[in-house]
């Protein structure tokens, strides 16, 4: 299992900063590097106030030449099933890759706090990423616990970067 942890600092209040993310990210996703489309698929407002969302992220990577043939255009992109809070602090998410979806779990929680008097905002993104190496079945079997742990470490590094350009791009629509 991986645990990731991200901090970003923005220069946008929390009311503007938390629904932008919420609610643009199909504007956000040509500012991010190999994100070809963000989708929303699915939207409920709940009697609470929170909302329970689904977006579909499609992206193009660079890949290592060793992945070609094995990772087709389908399988790069995940479902975001993310919930709400009424007052757009705090949103639990998961993951649903439509690559090895039975083998990768990935969760975790987003907090947002007022900063700089009020006039900025403290993004907090934390979760954990847990590969199960039982099911890399391509790979030999004295292989598969190290492939698994390369794979928690590669996108757990890749996720809270993408994070953080998530929220300075939603930062940037709003200057």
């Amino acid at each position: 299992m991986k645990a990731f942890h991200c901090l970003v600092g923005l220069r946008q209040p929390l009311t503007r900063v938390a629904p932008a993310i919420r609610d643009r990210l199909p504007e956000i996703a040509p500012a991010l590097d190999d994100v070809e489309i963000i989708r929303a698929v699915a939207r409920v407002e709940q009697p609470c106030g929170g909302v329970k969302l689904v977006n579909e992220w499609r992206v193009n990577p660079k890949l290592p030449a060793a992945l070609n043939g094995h990772i087709t255009p389908d399988m790069l992109g995940w479902l975001d099933h993310a919930d709400w809070s009424a007052d757009l602090t705090h949103c639990r998410w998961r993951i649903e890759p439509y690559f090895m979806a039975e083998a990768i779990s990935c969760e975790g929680e987003t907090r947002f706090e007022p900063a700089m008097g009020g006039r900025g905002t403290r993004a907090t993104f934390e979760g954990r990423l847990d590969i199960d190496a039982s099911a890399l079945m391509r790979v030999p079997a004295a292989w598969r616990r190290p492939a698994a742990a390369a794979i928690e470490l590669l996108i757990g590094t890749l996720i809270p970067k993408n994070f953080r350009n998530t929220a300075d791009a939603a930062a940037g629509l709003l200057d």
